[in-house]
């Protein structure tokens, strides 16, 4: 590294298990975040990059997902998630219940 440069670590959040009720996350990078069995209800995710974030178990009823990128029919499907819960314009509600139902059998 020369010098005067500046070094970059790019550490991934891991807060599984963590309570994050009513949390307002929006524009934040959860990229590669370990969010699994966290109790997420009602937070606000608007705008948030979920691109590898693992969601297994993670609780989203509730949840404003809004403008969510890089969220995956795959990620939301090892989710809980509910009839508030609210999806990216992109996802289609009826597909990921297909995905979820066929993934529990």
């Amino acid at each position: 590294m020369n010098k005067g440069q500046k070094r970059t670590t790019r550490r991934k959040l891991d807060i599984h298990g963590a309570f994050v009720r009513r949390t307002d996350l929006s524009g934040a990078s959860l990229r590669g975040a370990n969010m699994s069995r966290t109790d997420a209800t009602n937070a606000i995710f608007r705008d948030v990059d979920f691109d590898g974030a693992q969601l297994r178990g993670t609780i989203l009823r509730g949840a404003d997902l809004t403008g969510a990128k890089n969220l995956t029919i795959e990620q939301l499907s090892e989710a809980i998630i509910d009839d508030d819960t609210i999806l990216p314009n992109y996802i289609d509600r009826a597909k990921l219940r297909e995905t979820a139902s066929s993934e529990h059998k």
